[in-house]
């Protein structure tokens, strides 16, 4: 799965775009208080960061190696929620 079909499939779920943001590509314009994927250069190549934002500070970070592996935490964690 890639962030534009994760984007996708939060939307067939009903799951508003002001509760996640997906590298600023898609979801909300900022991070603050929602779930978030980012993409970022790692030790060892690309690393894919999901975390929750509140006043200011990351909780719950994880780091993944693969897209996939991000974008299928992200929406089993958004559709828990529901």
């Amino acid at each position: 799965m890639t962030i534009k079909e994760l984007d996708n499939k939060l939307k067939e779920n009903g799951i508003s775009e002001d509760q996640y943001f997906l590298h600023g590509l898609f979801g909300s314009t900022n991070d603050d208080e929602k779930i978030a994927l980012t993409i970022k250069k790692g030790k060892c190549g690309i690393e894919y960061e999901t975390y929750f934002r509140e006043r200011g500070e990351k909780h719950s970070s994880r780091i993944f190696v693969t897209e996939k592996e991000a974008c299928e935490y992200i929406l089993k964690e958004l559709v828990r929620s529901i």
